[in-house]
């Protein structure tokens, strides 16, 4: 005789396949046969009694309780996160992500708009924890907060809302899988958030999907039927973004499958601008969360973000600035804290006592093995620095500025600017690094003798044919293109361009053949000097490495006037210089090097007449 499954193991099964437990898990915990578990799976029908059973746990709960009204155990999950994670969802508390979780809170807190880059190495659990775990105590704290969840794609960003959902109407504790109870990974749930805290899902019909839905208010707030949901999902892919939220979480939004070009990274980069930004309310929290993938990826475009703080009253020029984004960061492996032996362990402290993260999750054995496998992929992915600072061009240091460098970056000038005490003389020349398929790398410099400082005055990054960039009109004897449009530019500022430096075989393809160019030569005072670049790119003294000492002293200048072009310009520059032979593109390493290489022989410094010596019946006094 078949033995009787009653509702209430019915019941069990439901809400553990609810929490996103297996099929098997599930049975094995309701205590019945994996036949019965799919019988009740066939169709996805499940039998009524289970719903009346669900329905009535769900009207026993109690009403949103307000902090006074919790129990002990409430409060202090209230309170701690750590704790929270442990109680209601049986994870063993990890010290980097109660931290990340506090400063989320106490940056959400400010009266001011802010903006959060946080990285965390793969596989350290930071997708939960952004996703679910923080959203589930915010939204325990404060009912009436709005936060949305975003992705690459809107189905997935729906599969983290839908989580949270199913975690807040939950009746019955987590009960954690046989596996990971003996590795001594998690544990079972004490509670469930509904019963501690009070119900979530309404009890009248709201809004309550997978992609959005609305949390139940306090009793004295009144009817929340006009209420912005609670959460929303949303992806990038969607094109327009609805609401405002004092909450936006985007999770991995860098798929390195997608970004595999140029044009990739700068849709990506418009699309943050125009969609994921303009979306956060005033004095809200946006947090843009993942590991890094590349030196130019999004997560450094934000983190190079600065806004003013303080303006000249007069001029209205910027005096000051911070950072727009605040950075999060969580490394695999923190060399200043690795003390061996045992630190090493896998029962070893985690982070901040030990030098590991998570020892249980990415063990020294799986750092040791990326070490060896790719050196500079372990410092992006699992360290997350831009790349190996000991093997690109330029440290971004140098760039920015600390105590051991001035920097070169020049907050008061924009494009076709100098800076208002510079003395002649000045040399001005363009160099341009060309490509018939890709971009063009074209730049203009200032040289100054008297301090040798290079200062940028424009540069240009995009796709040309010849033609764009200098043709002739035989009919009205005109010549156009950029070449055309920033020689006449430099003339009218008084700074000529007597020399353009070009790679020697686009040099010969794209300008020397033709004779208008000769012409266009001969008219605007321009000496075109053809650059070899294979014969001298491995120069140990005077190739591409001699880049990097300018930079270090602050002999290169880059126009760094806030929301300004010039500043636009000068990081694709930087992007490059600091990533190069790492970087995706190096058009513009290649340009400035031409000019750096040929300077020497453009600008010879002025020598004193040597005196003439005279013979010595001449020295006398004259008649």
């Amino acid at each position: 005789m078949p033995k009787i499954v009653t509702p209430q193991q019915i019941k069990v099964y439901w809400e553990l396949r609810g929490a996103g437990h297996s099929m098997a898990k599930s049975c094995q915990f309701a205590k019945f046969s994996l036949s019965k578990a799919q019988e009740l799976e066939k169709g996805k029908k499940r039998d009524q009694t289970v719903t009346a059973l669900q329905s009535a746990a769900e009207e026993n709960l109690p009403g949103p309780k307000r902090y006074d009204e919790l129990c002990d155990e409430a409060k202090r999950a209230h309170d701690d996160f750590g704790y929270f994670q442990r109680r209601y969802f049986g994870r063993i508390p990890v010290p980097w992500q109660t931290e990340a979780a506090e400063r989320v809170v106490k940056l959400l807190a400010t009266p001011e708009e802010e903006y959060v880059v946080t990285n965390a190495p793969p596989g350290s659990g930071k997708t939960l924890l952004f996703t679910h775990d923080i959203p589930a105590w915010l939204t325990v704290r404060n009912r009436s907060l709005t936060g949305q969840m975003g992705s690459v794609t809107g189905p997935l960003a729906e599969r983290y809302t839908n989580r949270l959902r199913r975690t807040l109407e939950r009746t019955l504790p987590i009960k954690a899988s046989t596996d990971a109870l003996q590795r001594g990974t998690a544990l079972d749930a004490e509670a469930c958030l509904a019963a501690d805290f009070g119900r979530f899902k309404p009890m009248e019909r709201e809004l309550w999907t997978a992609s959005a839905f609305v949390v139940e208010q306090y009793a004295d707030l009144g009817a929340i039927t006009e209420k912005e949901p609670t959460w929303s999902a949303y992806g990038i892919d969607q094109g327009f973004i609805g609401g405002r939220y004092m909450f936006i979480v985007w999770d991995d939004l860098v798929d390195p499958r997608k970004q595999r070009s140029l044009e990739a990274k700068e849709a990506l980069k418009s699309d943050w601008d125009d969609l994921a930004e303009t979306r956060l309310e005033p004095g809200g929290l946006l947090i843009l969360q993942g590991q890094r993938i590349d030196a130019d990826d999004l997560y450094r475009y934000n983190l190079d973000k600065v806004v003013p703080t303080m303006e000249d009253p007069e001029t209205g020029e910027i005096l000051e600035s911070v950072k727009k984004y605040h950075h999060i960061k969580f490394q695999a492996h923190y060399e200043d804290r690795c003390k061996p032996p045992g630190t090493h362990r896998r029962d070893a402290k985690p982070y901040p006592e030990g030098c590991l993260l998570s020892p249980s999750r990415i063990n020294w054995r799986k750092i040791t093995q990326l070490r060896h496998t790719g050196k500079n992929r372990f410092e992006v992915l699992y360290q997350q620095e831009d790349v190996d600072p000991e093997t690109v061009l330029v440290n971004r240091n140098w760039i920015y500025g600390d105590d051991d460098h001035i920097g070169c970056l020049d907050f008061e000038r924009d494009r076709l600017e100098l800076p208002k005490d510079i003395k002649p003389p000045l040399m001005s020349y363009m160099t341009v690094d060309p490509s018939p398929t890709k971009y063009w790398g074209i730049q203009w410099w200032i040289y100054q003798p008297a301090t040798e400082q290079r200062f940028l005055m424009d540069l240009e990054k995009k796709q040309l044919d010849a033609p764009d960039f200098l043709d002739y009109d035989a009919t009205t004897q005109k010549y156009s293109g950029l070449l055309e449009e920033w020689v006449q530019t430099a003339n009218d500022k008084g700074w000529p361009i007597r020399y353009l430096i070009v790679e020697i075989n686009a040099a010969q393809r794209f300008l020397l053949q033709y004779d208008f160019v000769q012409k266009w030569q001969m008219l605007r005072g321009v000496n075109i000097i053809p650059h070899s670049t294979q014969r001298n790119k491995s120069d140990p003294e005077f190739g591409v490495q001699m880049l990097g000492p300018l930079y270090e002293r602050g002999g290169v200048r880059l126009p760094w006037k806030p929301d300004s072009l010039g500043r636009f310009a000068s990081m694709k520059l930087m992007e490059e210089v600091t990533t190069y032979p790492h970087g995706r593109t190096t058009d513009q390493v290649m340009s400035q090097w031409f000019g750096e290489f040929q300077l020497p022989r453009l600008y010879r410094p002025p020598k004193p007449a040597p005196r003439q010596k005279r013979p010595t019946w001449l020295a006398g006094k004259p008649y």
